[in-house]
Protein backbone atom coordinates (compact mmCIF):
# COMPACT_ATOMS: atom_id res chain seq x y z
CA UNK A 1 0.00 0.00 0.00
CA UNK A 2 1.06 3.50 -0.10
CA UNK A 3 2.10 4.76 2.73
CA UNK A 4 3.41 8.57 1.74
CA UNK A 5 3.32 10.99 -1.12
CA UNK A 6 5.67 13.54 -0.97
CA UNK A 7 5.36 16.44 -3.04
CA UNK A 8 7.87 19.38 -3.75
CA UNK A 9 8.12 22.51 -6.03
CA UNK A 10 5.18 21.74 -8.05
CA UNK A 11 2.38 24.74 -9.48
CA UNK A 12 0.26 25.56 -6.59
CA UNK A 13 2.15 22.99 -4.26
CA UNK A 14 5.65 24.34 -2.28
CA UNK A 15 6.06 21.23 -0.38
CA UNK A 16 3.14 18.50 0.68
CA UNK A 17 3.39 15.65 2.85
CA UNK A 18 0.47 13.46 2.69
CA UNK A 19 0.01 10.07 4.63
CA UNK A 20 -2.23 7.37 3.84
CA UNK A 21 -3.49 3.92 5.51
CA UNK A 22 -4.91 1.05 4.86
CA UNK A 23 -8.43 1.03 3.89
CA UNK A 24 -10.59 3.81 2.29
CA UNK A 25 -8.57 7.19 2.06
CA UNK A 26 -10.65 9.79 1.22
CA UNK A 27 -9.83 13.23 -0.26
CA UNK A 28 -11.73 16.56 -0.13
CA UNK A 29 -11.61 20.21 -0.85
CA UNK A 30 -12.86 23.13 -2.92
CA UNK A 31 -12.57 23.13 -6.63
CA UNK A 32 -8.58 24.56 -6.89
CA UNK A 33 -7.34 23.03 -4.01
CA UNK A 34 -5.26 20.77 -5.80
CA UNK A 35 -6.86 17.05 -5.46
CA UNK A 36 -6.03 16.86 -9.23
CA UNK A 37 -2.30 17.74 -8.49
CA UNK A 38 -2.29 15.05 -6.36
CA UNK A 39 -3.62 12.71 -8.26
CA UNK A 40 -1.07 13.38 -11.20
CA UNK A 41 1.54 12.95 -9.21
CA UNK A 42 0.69 9.60 -8.64
CA UNK A 43 0.32 9.22 -12.26
CA UNK A 44 3.81 10.78 -12.16
CA UNK A 45 5.00 7.64 -10.01
CA UNK A 46 3.84 5.12 -12.16
CA UNK A 47 5.85 6.44 -15.20
CA UNK A 48 3.75 9.16 -16.72
CA UNK A 49 5.14 12.01 -18.78
CA UNK A 50 4.69 15.69 -17.47
CA UNK A 51 6.00 19.15 -18.95
CA UNK A 52 8.20 21.44 -17.38
CA UNK A 53 5.57 23.86 -16.48
CA UNK A 54 4.66 22.17 -13.72
CA UNK A 55 8.03 23.16 -11.72
CA UNK A 56 7.01 25.66 -9.28
CA UNK A 57 10.34 28.29 -8.73
CA UNK A 58 12.19 27.49 -11.80
CA UNK A 59 15.78 27.70 -9.33
CA UNK A 60 15.30 24.67 -8.57
CA UNK A 61 13.74 21.04 -9.64
CA UNK A 62 10.22 19.53 -8.61
CA UNK A 63 10.31 16.38 -6.60
CA UNK A 64 7.57 13.47 -5.84
CA UNK A 65 8.35 10.85 -4.42
CA UNK A 66 6.00 7.81 -3.01
CA UNK A 67 6.52 5.40 0.08
CA UNK A 68 5.08 1.74 -0.64
CA UNK A 69 4.84 -1.18 1.64
CA UNK A 70 5.76 -4.24 -0.03
CA UNK A 71 4.08 -7.82 1.36
CA UNK A 72 6.78 -10.44 1.07
CA UNK A 73 6.28 -12.91 -1.60
CA UNK A 74 3.44 -10.71 -3.43
CA UNK A 75 3.88 -10.12 -7.22
CA UNK A 76 5.39 -6.89 -6.83
CA UNK A 77 7.86 -8.58 -4.22
CA UNK A 78 8.56 -10.80 -6.90
CA UNK A 79 8.51 -8.25 -9.96
CA UNK A 80 10.97 -5.68 -8.27
CA UNK A 81 13.25 -8.76 -6.73
CA UNK A 82 13.87 -9.76 -10.51
CA UNK A 83 14.21 -6.55 -11.81
CA UNK A 84 16.72 -6.38 -9.29
CA UNK A 85 15.08 -3.38 -7.45
CA UNK A 86 14.84 -5.30 -4.06
CA UNK A 87 16.60 -7.10 -1.34
CA UNK A 88 15.20 -10.06 0.71
CA UNK A 89 14.16 -8.52 4.31
CA UNK A 90 13.35 -5.31 2.81
CA UNK A 91 9.35 -3.87 3.40
CA UNK A 92 9.58 -0.83 1.46
CA UNK A 93 9.38 0.60 -2.18
CA UNK A 94 10.28 4.39 -2.74
CA UNK A 95 9.74 5.66 -6.30
CA UNK A 96 11.55 9.29 -7.07
CA UNK A 97 11.45 11.57 -9.69
CA UNK A 98 12.56 14.65 -10.19
CA UNK A 99 11.77 17.40 -13.01
CA UNK A 100 14.36 20.05 -13.54
CA UNK A 101 13.05 23.66 -15.30
CA UNK A 102 14.42 22.28 -18.56
CA UNK A 103 11.87 19.40 -18.90
CA UNK A 104 14.77 16.69 -17.77
CA UNK A 105 13.33 13.74 -15.22
CA UNK A 106 15.37 10.90 -13.39
CA UNK A 107 13.55 8.04 -12.17
CA UNK A 108 14.82 5.99 -9.05
CA UNK A 109 13.37 3.18 -7.83
CA UNK A 110 15.08 1.99 -4.25
CA UNK A 111 17.52 4.58 -5.03
CA UNK A 112 18.57 2.99 -8.23
CA UNK A 113 18.01 5.44 -11.80
CA UNK A 114 15.26 3.34 -14.23
CA UNK A 115 13.42 4.72 -17.33
CA UNK A 116 9.84 5.87 -17.52
CA UNK A 117 8.95 2.54 -19.08
CA UNK A 118 10.33 0.26 -16.15
CA UNK A 119 7.83 2.75 -14.25
CA UNK A 120 5.03 1.43 -16.34
CA UNK A 121 6.06 -1.98 -15.89
CA UNK A 122 5.72 -1.37 -12.03
CA UNK A 123 2.43 0.05 -12.47
CA UNK A 124 1.18 -3.12 -13.24
CA UNK A 125 1.62 -4.96 -10.35
CA UNK A 126 1.22 -1.76 -8.06
CA UNK A 127 -1.53 0.84 -8.63
CA UNK A 128 -4.30 0.97 -10.57
CA UNK A 129 -5.55 4.57 -11.07
CA UNK A 130 -9.31 5.40 -12.19
CA UNK A 131 -9.38 8.61 -13.94
CA UNK A 132 -13.20 10.08 -14.94
CA UNK A 133 -12.89 9.90 -19.13
CA UNK A 134 -9.99 7.81 -19.32
CA UNK A 135 -9.71 4.13 -19.97
CA UNK A 136 -8.69 1.41 -17.03
CA UNK A 137 -6.22 -1.08 -16.74
CA UNK A 138 -9.56 -3.61 -15.68
CA UNK A 139 -10.74 -2.37 -19.03
CA UNK A 140 -7.80 -3.64 -21.33
CA UNK A 141 -8.65 -6.86 -23.01
CA UNK A 142 -4.93 -7.48 -22.43
CA UNK A 143 -5.78 -8.43 -18.88
CA UNK A 144 -9.22 -9.80 -19.11
CA UNK A 145 -8.06 -13.37 -19.78
CA UNK A 146 -6.07 -13.27 -17.16
CA UNK A 147 -9.00 -12.10 -14.52
CA UNK A 148 -10.88 -14.96 -15.90
CA UNK A 149 -8.28 -17.36 -14.92
CA UNK A 150 -7.72 -16.25 -11.36
CA UNK A 151 -11.32 -17.34 -10.64
CA UNK A 152 -10.34 -20.81 -11.33
CA UNK A 153 -8.22 -22.40 -9.00
CA UNK A 154 -7.84 -25.21 -11.51
CA UNK A 155 -6.61 -22.74 -14.20
CA UNK A 156 -4.28 -21.07 -11.60
CA UNK A 157 -2.44 -24.57 -11.45
CA UNK A 158 -2.64 -25.48 -15.06
CA UNK A 159 -1.81 -22.49 -17.00
CA UNK A 160 1.76 -22.43 -15.35
CA UNK A 161 2.08 -25.98 -16.71
CA UNK A 162 0.96 -24.54 -19.89
CA UNK A 163 3.30 -21.63 -20.12
CA UNK A 164 6.40 -24.15 -19.56
CA UNK A 165 5.14 -26.74 -22.38
CA UNK A 166 4.85 -23.62 -24.61
CA UNK A 167 7.82 -22.51 -24.01
CA UNK A 168 9.85 -25.22 -24.85
CA UNK A 169 7.91 -26.45 -27.64
CA UNK A 170 8.70 -22.50 -28.98
CA UNK A 171 12.16 -22.89 -28.27
CA UNK A 172 11.89 -26.32 -30.05
CA UNK A 173 10.23 -24.93 -33.26
CA UNK A 174 12.77 -21.63 -33.37
CA UNK A 175 16.21 -23.90 -33.05
CA UNK A 176 14.59 -26.60 -36.03
CA UNK A 177 13.58 -23.15 -38.10
CA UNK A 178 17.28 -22.20 -37.39
CA UNK A 179 18.58 -25.75 -38.57
CA UNK A 180 16.79 -25.93 -41.79
CA UNK A 181 17.84 -22.59 -42.76
CA UNK A 182 21.21 -23.74 -42.75
CA UNK A 183 20.38 -27.18 -44.71
CA UNK A 184 21.48 -25.71 -48.01
CA UNK A 185 25.01 -24.66 -46.52
CA UNK A 186 25.02 -27.69 -44.38
CA UNK A 187 25.46 -29.57 -47.58
CA UNK A 188 27.91 -27.24 -49.14
CA UNK A 189 30.31 -27.47 -46.16
CA UNK A 190 30.04 -31.46 -46.18
CA UNK A 191 30.64 -31.62 -49.59
CA UNK A 192 34.09 -28.91 -48.91
CA UNK A 193 34.77 -30.90 -46.12
CA UNK A 194 34.89 -34.69 -47.88
CA UNK A 195 36.91 -33.43 -50.94
CA UNK A 196 39.38 -31.67 -48.29
CA UNK A 197 39.85 -35.35 -46.36
CA UNK A 198 40.06 -37.43 -49.51
CA UNK A 199 42.73 -34.84 -51.03
CA UNK A 200 44.53 -35.09 -47.57
CA UNK A 201 44.41 -38.70 -47.04
CA UNK A 202 45.23 -40.28 -50.92
CA UNK A 203 48.29 -38.03 -50.35
CA UNK A 204 49.07 -40.50 -47.44
CA UNK A 205 51.63 -38.40 -45.47
CA UNK A 206 54.27 -39.82 -43.58
CA UNK A 207 56.40 -37.01 -40.51
CA UNK A 208 59.58 -36.17 -41.60
CA UNK A 209 59.26 -37.97 -45.35
CA UNK A 210 59.72 -34.58 -46.83
CA UNK A 211 63.47 -33.70 -45.15
CA UNK A 212 64.37 -37.33 -46.16
CA UNK A 213 63.16 -37.22 -49.79
CA UNK A 214 65.13 -34.05 -49.84
CA UNK A 215 68.35 -35.61 -48.47
CA UNK A 216 68.28 -38.21 -50.86
CA UNK A 217 67.83 -35.99 -54.33
CA UNK A 218 70.52 -34.25 -52.82
CA UNK A 219 72.98 -37.14 -53.06
CA UNK A 220 71.26 -38.02 -56.71
CA UNK A 221 72.19 -34.65 -58.29
CA UNK A 222 75.53 -34.58 -56.65
CA UNK A 223 76.41 -38.39 -57.36
CA UNK A 224 79.71 -37.63 -59.57
CA UNK A 225 81.05 -35.28 -57.24
CA UNK A 226 80.52 -37.74 -54.85
CA UNK A 227 81.99 -40.87 -56.76
CA UNK A 228 84.67 -38.35 -57.84
CA UNK A 229 85.38 -37.35 -53.83
CA UNK A 230 85.35 -41.00 -52.53
CA UNK A 231 87.97 -41.81 -55.65
CA UNK A 232 90.25 -39.49 -54.68
CA UNK A 233 89.96 -40.06 -50.82
CA UNK A 234 90.86 -43.90 -51.78
CA UNK A 235 93.67 -43.03 -53.93
CA UNK A 236 95.35 -40.36 -51.49
CA UNK A 237 94.72 -42.89 -48.33
CA UNK A 238 94.62 -46.28 -49.55
CA UNK A 239 97.00 -45.80 -52.86
CA UNK A 240 99.63 -48.81 -52.91
CA UNK A 241 102.88 -47.26 -52.29
CA UNK A 242 101.90 -43.65 -51.59
CA UNK A 243 98.82 -43.67 -50.16
CA UNK A 244 98.28 -42.02 -46.30
CA UNK A 245 97.99 -45.76 -44.76
CA UNK A 246 100.99 -46.56 -46.02
CA UNK A 247 102.89 -43.96 -45.38
CA UNK A 248 101.59 -43.97 -41.33
CA UNK A 249 102.61 -47.65 -41.36
CA UNK A 250 106.18 -46.67 -42.16
CA UNK A 251 106.42 -44.14 -39.99
CA UNK A 252 105.04 -46.08 -36.90
CA UNK A 253 107.79 -48.71 -38.31
CA UNK A 254 110.52 -45.90 -38.36
CA UNK A 255 110.12 -44.73 -34.24
CA UNK A 256 110.19 -48.22 -32.93
CA UNK A 257 113.23 -49.05 -31.04
CA UNK A 258 113.57 -45.71 -29.54
CA UNK A 259 113.66 -45.63 -26.35
CA UNK A 260 112.31 -42.10 -25.22
CA UNK A 261 108.48 -41.04 -23.64
CA UNK A 262 107.73 -39.17 -26.27
CA UNK A 263 108.15 -40.97 -29.47
CA UNK A 264 105.63 -43.72 -27.22
CA UNK A 265 103.42 -41.59 -27.30
CA UNK A 266 103.66 -40.35 -30.71
CA UNK A 267 103.80 -43.98 -32.41
CA UNK A 268 100.15 -44.62 -30.41
CA UNK A 269 98.88 -41.55 -31.90
CA UNK A 270 99.84 -42.61 -35.60
CA UNK A 271 99.09 -45.93 -34.72
CA UNK A 272 95.27 -44.90 -33.41
CA UNK A 273 95.02 -42.54 -37.19
CA UNK A 274 96.48 -46.01 -38.94
CA UNK A 275 93.30 -48.24 -37.53
CA UNK A 276 91.12 -45.59 -37.98
CA UNK A 277 91.50 -45.36 -41.49
CA UNK A 278 91.80 -48.58 -42.22
CA UNK A 279 88.27 -49.33 -40.47
CA UNK A 280 87.25 -46.67 -42.70
CA UNK A 281 87.98 -48.21 -45.73
CA UNK A 282 85.06 -51.17 -46.06
CA UNK A 283 82.57 -48.25 -45.19
CA UNK A 284 83.98 -45.98 -48.32
CA UNK A 285 83.70 -49.43 -50.51
CA UNK A 286 80.12 -50.37 -49.19
CA UNK A 287 78.98 -46.40 -49.69
CA UNK A 288 80.42 -46.33 -53.46
CA UNK A 289 78.66 -49.46 -54.19
CA UNK A 290 75.50 -48.15 -53.05
CA UNK A 291 75.70 -45.37 -55.53
CA UNK A 292 73.71 -46.79 -58.35
CA UNK A 293 72.38 -44.96 -61.16
CA UNK A 294 68.53 -44.75 -61.67
CA UNK A 295 67.08 -42.30 -64.14
CA UNK A 296 63.78 -42.77 -62.88
CA UNK A 297 64.08 -42.19 -58.96
CA UNK A 298 65.22 -38.65 -59.42
CA UNK A 299 61.55 -38.07 -61.44
CA UNK A 300 59.45 -39.98 -58.56
CA UNK A 301 61.75 -37.79 -56.02
CA UNK A 302 60.33 -34.57 -57.48
CA UNK A 303 57.00 -35.65 -58.18
CA UNK A 304 56.40 -36.70 -54.66
CA UNK A 305 58.37 -33.27 -53.02
CA UNK A 306 55.96 -31.49 -55.20
CA UNK A 307 52.75 -33.56 -53.88
CA UNK A 308 53.89 -33.38 -50.57
CA UNK A 309 54.38 -29.48 -50.78
CA UNK A 310 51.03 -28.70 -52.00
CA UNK A 311 49.34 -30.16 -49.79
CA UNK A 312 51.41 -28.29 -47.10
CA UNK A 313 50.74 -25.12 -48.35
CA UNK A 314 46.52 -25.88 -48.68
CA UNK A 315 46.57 -27.24 -45.14
CA UNK A 316 48.88 -26.41 -42.70
CA UNK A 317 52.55 -25.27 -43.85
CA UNK A 318 54.10 -28.47 -42.37
CA UNK A 319 53.38 -32.55 -42.66
CA UNK A 320 52.38 -32.35 -38.81
CA UNK A 321 50.10 -29.14 -39.02
CA UNK A 322 48.49 -31.15 -42.05
CA UNK A 323 47.49 -34.04 -40.13
CA UNK A 324 45.97 -31.89 -37.46
CA UNK A 325 44.34 -29.97 -39.71
CA UNK A 326 42.83 -33.65 -41.13
CA UNK A 327 41.46 -34.40 -37.89
CA UNK A 328 39.91 -31.02 -37.47
CA UNK A 329 38.23 -31.73 -40.58
CA UNK A 330 36.77 -34.82 -39.50
CA UNK A 331 35.23 -33.53 -36.50
CA UNK A 332 33.76 -31.08 -38.42
CA UNK A 333 32.75 -33.77 -39.92
CA UNK A 334 31.13 -35.63 -37.45
CA UNK A 335 29.51 -32.20 -36.15
CA UNK A 336 27.84 -31.54 -39.02
CA UNK A 337 26.35 -35.00 -39.03
CA UNK A 338 24.95 -34.38 -35.85
CA UNK A 339 23.07 -31.72 -36.88
CA UNK A 340 21.24 -34.10 -39.24
CA UNK A 341 20.46 -36.36 -36.18
CA UNK A 342 19.54 -33.10 -33.98
CA UNK A 343 17.19 -31.65 -36.47
CA UNK A 344 15.55 -35.67 -36.57
CA UNK A 345 15.33 -35.71 -32.74
CA UNK A 346 13.94 -32.02 -32.05
CA UNK A 347 11.18 -32.45 -35.22
CA UNK A 348 10.49 -35.76 -32.91
CA UNK A 349 10.39 -33.63 -29.89
CA UNK A 350 8.65 -30.65 -30.83
CA UNK A 351 5.54 -33.29 -32.14
CA UNK A 352 5.17 -34.58 -28.88
CA UNK A 353 4.96 -31.02 -27.41
CA UNK A 354 2.72 -29.81 -29.52
CA UNK A 355 0.78 -32.39 -28.70
CA UNK A 356 0.62 -32.18 -24.92
CA UNK A 357 0.36 -28.22 -25.41
CA UNK A 358 -3.06 -28.58 -27.22
CA UNK A 359 -4.72 -31.28 -24.97
CA UNK A 360 -3.87 -28.73 -21.76
CA UNK A 361 -4.84 -26.04 -23.95
CA UNK A 362 -8.68 -27.57 -24.61
CA UNK A 363 -8.57 -28.22 -21.25
CA UNK A 364 -8.05 -24.52 -20.07
CA UNK A 365 -10.51 -23.49 -22.70
CA UNK A 366 -13.32 -25.37 -21.58
CA UNK A 367 -12.15 -24.43 -17.65
CA UNK A 368 -12.59 -20.80 -19.23
CA UNK A 369 -15.88 -21.30 -20.54
CA UNK A 370 -16.99 -22.40 -17.20
CA UNK A 371 -15.25 -19.60 -15.49
CA UNK A 372 -17.09 -16.84 -17.73
CA UNK A 373 -20.08 -18.57 -16.90
CA UNK A 374 -19.70 -17.94 -13.31
CA UNK A 375 -18.19 -14.22 -13.58
CA UNK A 376 -21.15 -12.94 -15.79
CA UNK A 377 -23.57 -14.01 -13.17
CA UNK A 378 -21.39 -12.61 -10.50
CA UNK A 379 -21.15 -9.28 -12.45
CA UNK A 380 -24.26 -8.66 -13.35
CA UNK A 381 -25.65 -9.25 -10.11
CA UNK A 382 -22.75 -6.50 -8.69
CA UNK A 383 -24.18 -4.11 -11.61
CA UNK A 384 -28.14 -4.33 -10.20
CA UNK A 385 -26.77 -3.79 -6.87
CA UNK A 386 -25.38 -0.56 -8.35
CA UNK A 387 -28.69 0.57 -10.01
CA UNK A 388 -27.84 -0.92 -13.37
CA UNK A 389 -30.28 -3.51 -13.32
CA UNK A 390 -31.04 -4.08 -17.15
CA UNK A 391 -27.09 -4.31 -18.32
CA UNK A 392 -26.13 -7.24 -20.14
CA UNK A 393 -22.86 -8.51 -19.48
CA UNK A 394 -21.08 -11.21 -21.60
CA UNK A 395 -18.04 -13.02 -22.05
CA UNK A 396 -17.20 -14.77 -25.58
CA UNK A 397 -14.21 -17.08 -24.56
CA UNK A 398 -12.70 -17.11 -29.03
CA UNK A 399 -10.37 -19.33 -30.65
CA UNK A 400 -7.04 -17.60 -31.25
CA UNK A 401 -3.47 -17.96 -31.71
CA UNK A 402 -1.22 -19.98 -29.82
CA UNK A 403 0.14 -17.97 -26.37
CA UNK A 404 1.45 -19.26 -23.34
CA UNK A 405 -1.85 -18.91 -21.86
CA UNK A 406 -3.35 -20.90 -24.22
CA UNK A 407 -5.66 -20.73 -27.54
CA UNK A 408 -8.24 -18.51 -26.29
CA UNK A 409 -9.13 -15.06 -26.76
CA UNK A 410 -11.55 -13.60 -23.73
CA UNK A 411 -13.16 -10.64 -24.46
CA UNK A 412 -15.40 -8.84 -21.95
CA UNK A 413 -19.01 -7.40 -23.32
CA UNK A 414 -21.24 -5.12 -22.20
CA UNK A 415 -24.48 -3.60 -22.63
CA UNK A 416 -26.07 -0.42 -20.76
CA UNK A 417 -29.56 -0.58 -22.55
CA UNK A 418 -32.21 -3.49 -23.08
CA UNK A 419 -32.00 -4.18 -26.82
CA UNK A 420 -28.99 -2.90 -27.48
CA UNK A 421 -25.99 -5.99 -28.64
CA UNK A 422 -23.17 -6.08 -25.91
CA UNK A 423 -20.07 -4.44 -27.15
CA UNK A 424 -16.10 -4.72 -25.80
CA UNK A 425 -15.95 -3.16 -22.75
CA UNK A 426 -13.41 -0.93 -23.99
CA UNK A 427 -15.62 0.79 -26.41
CA UNK A 428 -17.85 1.66 -23.50
CA UNK A 429 -18.46 5.57 -23.85
CA UNK A 430 -17.03 6.53 -20.46
CA UNK A 431 -19.42 8.37 -17.46
CA UNK A 432 -21.47 7.17 -14.67
CA UNK A 433 -22.04 3.65 -16.27
CA UNK A 434 -18.62 3.08 -17.28
CA UNK A 435 -17.88 4.13 -13.32
CA UNK A 436 -19.97 1.47 -11.69
CA UNK A 437 -19.29 -0.97 -14.50
CA UNK A 438 -15.31 -0.48 -13.08
CA UNK A 439 -16.73 -0.89 -9.27
CA UNK A 440 -18.67 -3.64 -10.19
CA UNK A 441 -15.86 -5.79 -12.36
CA UNK A 442 -13.13 -4.91 -9.35
CA UNK A 443 -15.35 -5.71 -6.61
CA UNK A 444 -16.35 -9.24 -8.62
CA UNK A 445 -12.97 -9.67 -9.10
CA UNK A 446 -11.42 -8.30 -5.24
CA UNK A 447 -9.87 -11.46 -4.31
CA UNK A 448 -8.26 -12.04 -7.66
CA UNK A 449 -7.40 -8.52 -8.23
CA UNK A 450 -3.96 -8.42 -7.76
CA UNK A 451 -3.13 -4.23 -7.69
CA UNK A 452 -3.01 -3.60 -4.31
CA UNK A 453 -4.09 0.34 -4.78
CA UNK A 454 -6.77 1.68 -6.54
CA UNK A 455 -7.13 5.62 -7.41
CA UNK A 456 -10.22 6.72 -7.99
CA UNK A 457 -10.49 10.77 -8.86
CA UNK A 458 -13.94 12.08 -8.79
CA UNK A 459 -15.82 8.74 -10.44
CA UNK A 460 -18.78 10.14 -8.83
CA UNK A 461 -19.31 12.57 -11.18
CA UNK A 462 -22.88 12.27 -12.75
CA UNK A 463 -23.65 9.80 -10.53
CA UNK A 464 -26.60 10.87 -7.62
CA UNK A 465 -29.08 9.57 -5.95
CA UNK A 466 -29.55 5.56 -4.85
CA UNK A 467 -26.58 4.66 -7.73
CA UNK A 468 -24.41 7.29 -5.98
CA UNK A 469 -25.18 5.33 -2.67
CA UNK A 470 -24.27 2.02 -3.46
CA UNK A 471 -21.66 3.36 -5.37
CA UNK A 472 -20.40 4.36 -2.08
CA UNK A 473 -20.86 0.95 -0.67
CA UNK A 474 -18.85 -1.34 -3.48
CA UNK A 475 -15.96 1.40 -2.51
CA UNK A 476 -16.31 0.80 0.80
CA UNK A 477 -16.31 -3.47 -0.11
CA UNK A 478 -13.14 -2.75 -2.69
CA UNK A 479 -11.40 -1.27 0.57
CA UNK A 480 -11.58 -4.33 2.57
CA UNK A 481 -9.35 -6.28 0.03
CA UNK A 482 -6.92 -3.12 -1.20
CA UNK A 483 -6.15 0.14 -0.43
CA UNK A 484 -8.48 2.63 -2.24
CA UNK A 485 -7.47 6.32 -2.55
CA UNK A 486 -9.97 8.33 -3.76
CA UNK A 487 -10.78 11.81 -4.43
CA UNK A 488 -14.55 12.58 -4.53
CA UNK A 489 -17.06 16.02 -4.07
CA UNK A 490 -19.75 13.45 -2.39
CA UNK A 491 -20.53 13.80 1.09
CA UNK A 492 -22.42 10.54 1.02
CA UNK A 493 -19.05 8.66 -0.25
CA UNK A 494 -16.53 10.99 2.64
CA UNK A 495 -18.48 9.89 5.14
CA UNK A 496 -16.99 6.46 4.91
CA UNK A 497 -13.62 7.19 5.28
CA UNK A 498 -11.35 5.52 7.20
CA UNK A 499 -9.17 8.40 6.36
CA UNK A 500 -9.74 11.31 5.81
CA UNK A 501 -7.75 14.45 4.40
CA UNK A 502 -8.65 17.99 2.97
CA UNK A 503 -6.54 20.05 0.91
CA UNK A 504 -6.46 23.80 1.54
CA UNK A 505 -5.27 26.69 -0.70
CA UNK A 506 -3.88 29.13 1.30
CA UNK A 507 -2.90 32.84 0.73
CA UNK A 508 0.31 34.07 3.09
CA UNK A 509 2.65 36.93 1.83
CA UNK A 510 1.17 37.51 -1.71
CA UNK A 511 1.94 34.02 -2.76
CA UNK A 512 -0.88 30.82 -2.79
CA UNK A 513 0.13 27.39 -1.77
CA UNK A 514 -1.72 24.09 -0.95
CA UNK A 515 -1.74 22.72 2.26
CA UNK A 516 -3.28 18.98 3.72
CA UNK A 517 -5.12 18.22 7.02
CA UNK A 518 -5.65 14.79 8.27
CA UNK A 519 -9.29 15.33 9.74
CA UNK A 520 -10.81 14.67 13.36
CA UNK A 521 -13.79 13.75 14.18
CA UNK A 522 -15.12 17.45 14.46
CA UNK A 523 -13.08 18.59 11.79
CA UNK A 524 -14.09 16.22 9.07
CA UNK A 525 -18.33 17.05 10.44
CA UNK A 526 -17.18 20.37 9.36
CA UNK A 527 -16.21 19.33 6.23
CA UNK A 528 -19.23 17.28 5.42
CA UNK A 529 -21.50 19.82 6.38
CA UNK A 530 -19.43 22.14 3.93
CA UNK A 531 -19.98 19.46 1.51
CA UNK A 532 -23.40 19.51 1.60
CA UNK A 533 -24.09 22.89 2.33
CA UNK A 534 -21.38 25.19 1.32
CA UNK A 535 -19.46 27.59 3.54
CA UNK A 536 -22.65 28.94 5.08
CA UNK A 537 -23.66 25.63 6.43
CA UNK A 538 -26.47 26.02 9.47
CA UNK A 539 -26.77 23.69 12.22
CA UNK A 540 -29.47 21.27 10.54
CA UNK A 541 -26.24 20.44 8.00
CA UNK A 542 -23.81 19.71 10.85
CA UNK A 543 -26.41 17.57 12.57
CA UNK A 544 -26.72 15.79 9.31
CA UNK A 545 -22.84 15.44 8.83
CA UNK A 546 -22.39 13.98 12.10
CA UNK A 547 -25.46 11.36 11.79
CA UNK A 548 -23.57 11.27 8.29
CA UNK A 549 -20.10 9.92 10.36
CA UNK A 550 -22.33 8.32 13.14
CA UNK A 551 -24.14 5.72 11.50
CA UNK A 552 -22.26 5.90 7.83
CA UNK A 553 -24.15 3.05 6.29
CA UNK A 554 -27.76 4.52 7.45
CA UNK A 555 -28.10 8.26 7.54
CA UNK A 556 -26.52 9.29 4.52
Amino acid sequence: MLRELYIKNMILIDELRLQFGEGLNILTGETGTGKSIVVDCLELLVGERINSGVVRDQSGKCLVEGVFEVAAGSPLGQFLQEEDLWEDGDDLLIIRREITPQGRTVNRVNGRTVTAAMLKNLAEYLVDIHLQNANQQVLNPRFHRQFLDSLSPDLKEIVPCLAGIYHEWRSTVNRIEELQATVGQRTRDLEFIDYQIAEIEAAALVEGEDEELLAERHRITNREKVLEALARVDQLVFGDSNGSLVQLAQASEALRGVEESFFTELAAVIDEAYYTLEDIGPKMRRFQDQQEYDPGRLEAIEDRLQLVNRIKRKYGGTIPGVLEHLLELKNQRSSLDHLEFETRELEDREQALWEEYQGLARQISVLRHDAARTLEVRIEEELAQLSMPGVTFKIDVLPAAPTASGMDEVVFLFSANPGEPPRPINKIVSGGESSRFILALKTALAEAYRVPVLIFDEIDVGVGGQALLAMGTKVRELSANHQVIMVTHSPQIASLADNHQQLQKVYESGTTRIMARELNFEQRVDELSRMLAGNHADSIAREHARQMLINPFNNR
